[in-house]
């Protein structure tokens, strides 16, 4: 009796208040998850397998009730026996016994609970059998404030482990053994040397080869000319790569002078992977020196500041300036260095007119990119646009730079075109092209053609005036005529075909000008002039 007094009092403690507070949708789901009963045999919140067994086993004992475990952490578990219940299903009812159990946490030893939480630790946990003899288990947490966070026990749930099938064994053992085999194979390939002609196949197939069975220099050099005369560029790189690894500096680079074609792979793998040291050392030992300058230019265009980029230019015109072979190099490479020095001082010159504000170049055209870095014909059409008047002693005059770079009259003539047409500076344009001849007259020279003067200041939106003037010194009419038809001078085509003497075209033309205009009447007027001699 007295233990079914202990199962009621047991069963009072699961109060309705506790069942609201698991149902309430504040709750977590992961805290509802914990006691999740659908997995066979039962998992208790905290309490190990061995627990597990050991409750099982006072369960199905005979013995009495209030039996209590120890375990390793102190806590203890009390089992109390209760009372009978029915279970009823379709078949009829089934009566079985049940025992309720209550988890009591450690306490120290002055009776007080161990931890430092005002709340009740206390837990209870019923089990039972259901129909089919197997073990349920309800899990009742108390009431906790919602303020407190999870302890790590109430978190922690023993999840069994995986289960290996002997299948699943045996097939890893046949794995197992199958990979040994291959080590085994693998490495006795690896030094047993195959023939020449099948190693260099498998090398261009892409199959698994070895080529540290070959010892002697003979065979090293049967791979690398085997290679060369296959023709396939990975073939030959790697059996150059072997050969200058397992040999004498001295004796690679005496076999390989002999080998062109193994030389310009090494060089292509070398500058691909950016060993420009070992590059460099190669291209010395054979004597190409012209290539050795090539490669210290390449290295000293790195730096992305014109400042350091002449520096390093500077540099590598100095470590050669004992060799006569490349002194025409050198010159260009000076000069180069010349023109990004004379940049930077151009573009600090202007910084400081153009922060003045009283240029009108500078205020209505203010520069969008800087002027160092530039090509030498993107210099002189910039010192055109803002300096062309300025005399030939000024570092940034157009005349200046023609002069110390020894630049052609068609590349001064094009940049400052383009420049002075721009600005809309026809008479400075006219200036340009007036030449003077050897008796002191005047007359109009285009070295780049007079094509190419109306082709730019028509872009630039010239009046047809101006277009017709520099299209009257075209010699051929046939393009002169083509060009001004585009254009619409018109008396420029009426004047060409009074030149090829063409009625007909310049009857035809007259319904293309407009009507009451100048050059309509122009037309009229050379239509009906009986001293041009027409062709038809």
């Amino acid at each position: 009796m007295a233990g079914k007094d202990q199962a009621r009092m047991a069963a009072a403690a699961f109060t309705a208040d506790d069942e609201d507070y698991w149902e309430e949708s504040s709750v977590s789901s992961s805290k509802k998850n914990m006691f999740d009963d659908e997995e066979e045999g039962f998992t208790v919140l905290g309490v190990s397998e061995n627990k597990a067994a050991r409750l099982s086993s006072a369960l199905r004992s005979t013995v009495g009730a209030d039996a209590l475990f120890a375990d390793d952490d102190n806590d203890d578990i009390t089992w109390e026996t209760s009372s009978n219940i029915s279970n009823s299903s379709s078949h009829g009812s089934i009566t079985s016994d049940y025992r309720s159990a209550r988890y009591t946490p450690p306490t120290n030893r002055s009776g007080s609970l161990s931890t430092s939480s005002s709340r009740s630790t206390a837990s209870t946990v019923t089990l039972g059998t259901s129909q089919d003899n197997s073990l349920s288990v309800q899990f009742n947490k108390p009431k906790m404030a919602r303020s407190e966070p999870m302890s790590l026990e109430d978190a922690i749930v023993d999840v069994p482990a995986k289960q290996v099938t002997a299948t699943e064994v045996s097939k890893l053992e046949t794995e197992i053994q199958f990979l040994r085999r291959q080590v085994q194979l693998g490495e006795r390939a690896r030094w047993t040397s195959l023939p020449v002609k099948e190693t260099i196949k498998r090398i261009i197939l892409g199959q698994p080869y070895s080529l540290e069975a070959y010892k002697s220099l003979q065979d090293k050099l049967a791979l690398l000319d085997a290679a060369i005369k296959m023709h396939d560029g990975d073939a030959i790189t790697i059996t150059v790569l072997f050969l200058k690894k397992t040999v004498r500096k001295s004796i690679f680079q005496q076999e390989l002078i002999k080998r062109p074609v193994a030389i310009n792979h090494l060089i292509h793998f070398l500058w691909c992977h950016y060993d420009l040291d070992e590059l460099e050392e190669l291209y010395k030992m054979l004597r190409r020196m012209e290539d050795v300058f090539v490669l210290k230019y390449k290295q000293a265009l790195a730096p992305s500041k014109a400042a350091g980029r002449a520096q390093s230019i500077a540099a590598v015109v100095r470590s050669f300036q004992h060799d006569s072979s490349l002194a025409p190099d050198s010159t260009l490479l000076l000069e180069q260095c010349t023109l990004l020095q004379r940049q930077l001082q151009i573009e600090e010159e202007d910084k400081k007119i153009a922060a003045g504000g009283k240029h009108p170049v500078f205020r209505d055209h203010p520069p969008k990119a800087q002027l160092p870095l530039t090509p030498l014909t993107t210099t002189l059409y910039y010192c055109s646009f803002y300096h062309y008047n300025e005399s030939d002693s000024s570092l940034s005059s157009p005349l200046s730079i023609k002069r110390d770079f020894q630049m052609s009259d068609k590349q001064y003539t094009w940049s400052a075109l383009n420049a002075l047409a721009k600005l809309h500076r026809w008479k400075e344009i006219e200036a340009l092209l007036t030449s003077k001849n050897w008796f002191g007259g005047t007359k109009m020279k285009a070295c780049i053609g007079f094509e190419k003067v109306v082709e730019i200041l028509s872009k630039q939106k010239a009046p047809v005036d101006i277009l017709s003037k520099y299209l009257a010194y075209i010699e051929d009419p046939n393009e002169r005529l083509a060009l001004a038809a585009k254009h619409k001078c018109h008396r420029i085509v009426v004047d060409t075909l009074i030149q090829l003497k063409d009625r007909a075209a310049l009857e035809d033309y007259r319904l293309k000008t407009p009507d009451y205009s100048l050059e309509r009447q122009y037309l009229i007027t050379a239509l009906n002039n009986s001293q041009v001699k027409w062709k038809n």
